[in-house]
């Protein structure tokens, strides 16, 4: 039983590793964009391998880290917004592999940075891309990870320091929740919002969102090397219990590029054939659907040995 189990785990592993895949998480420490009402983090030395660097004594390396939950990319769980929301500990490891589909907007950003993507946004990206599936990761690219780690450039404040730069707009959260059903949203800037809505004083897309009792990742990175489509998400983070917020870890993986391949579908072995190999494929030559018979070569191996065992 236990080899039936792991040969097919086995098989999606190594096609998994055969994956493309990209890291979507800057490396955070002291100094980088954030939140402007946030403390910037603090790092301590406590163990070091030297004498007199560590606070703590010698003999390994030990780092005490200081910093918000919303730090670098990130997660954000529903009780970051909503009371009584579910926290990071409360969040199933099955939310964190999830299909992946990324809406770019950078063109809508270029014509106007303070762009707040709309459900028509979404319904032509599903146009040109096909819809998008329930249970997905929604991630917006905006163009705006290309400034990191430049705090200034991401918060683009004019001379009245207002923020600039796009963001979600409740009715493309709304149609994303209440529409398409998908599980969790991302970005790659600072907020949800456009920075123009922050500097006012509200967040009413982060609102929406996480009182939709929905997760989300700010500041992810790498989004100009995801398709559109066709590509996996997979986001962890640790375990803080009743935590509203941590450091995450985000990745995609999709298929490497390449010609599709053939698929096939399993039928009932033919006694005449004896070839519980074969398959069945679907040829449209002339127009006109025609089913084949597959025969790998391994069933001819067998027919081979079959034949020179019944002559001897």
């Amino acid at each position: 039983m236990a080899d039936k189990i792991a040969a097919p785990l086995a098989d999606i592993l190594d096609r998994l590793r055969g994956c493309d895949w990209v890291d979507l998480t800057h490396a955070f420490g002291p100094g980088i964009p954030h939140y402007s009402a946030f403390p910037d983090e603090e790092r301590e030395v406590v163990f070091h391998f030297d004498e007199g660097v560590g606070s703590g004594g010698t003999g390994f390396l030990a780092h005490r880290y200081s910093h918000i939950g919303q730090w670098g990319t990130h997660v954000d769980p529903p009780a970051h917004f909503a009371r009584g929301g579910r926290t990071l500990d409360e969040l199933p490891v099955t939310d964190m592999l999830l299909p992946l589909v990324v809406v770019d907007v950078r063109e809508l950003v270029d014509a106007d940075v303070d762009h707040a993507v709309s459900r028509h946004d979404l319904q032509a990206h599903e146009q040109r891309h096909g819809g998008i599936p329930a249970g997905a990761f929604v991630a917006l690219q905006t163009g705006w990870g290309a400034r990191w780690p430049d705090g200034e450039a991401m918060a683009n404040r004019d001379a009245d320091g207002i923020a600039h730069y796009p963001g979600w707009s409740v009715e493309a959260l709304q149609f994303l929740v209440e529409q398409r059903g998908v599980t969790a949203v991302g970005h790659d800037t600072t907020d949800t919002d456009p920075g123009v809505v922050v500097s006012g004083g509200s967040a009413p897309a982060e609102t929406y969102i996480l009182g939709a009792d929905k997760w989300q990742i700010e500041l992810l990175a790498g989004l100009d090397r995801v398709p559109p489509t066709g590509a996996l998400m997979l986001a962890t983070w640790p375990k803080p219990r009743e935590g509203s917020g941590f450091p995450a870890r985000a990745s995609r993986s999709c298929r490497p590029p390449g010609p599709p391949r053939r698929r096939s579908s399993p039928v009932a072995p033919d006694r005449n054939k004896r070839s519980p190999c074969a398959g069945v494929a679907v040829d449209h030559a002339g127009g006109q659907q025609h089913q084949v018979v597959v025969r790998p070569r391994c069933c001819d191996a067998v027919t081979r040995a079959r034949r020179r065992r019944c002559r001897s």
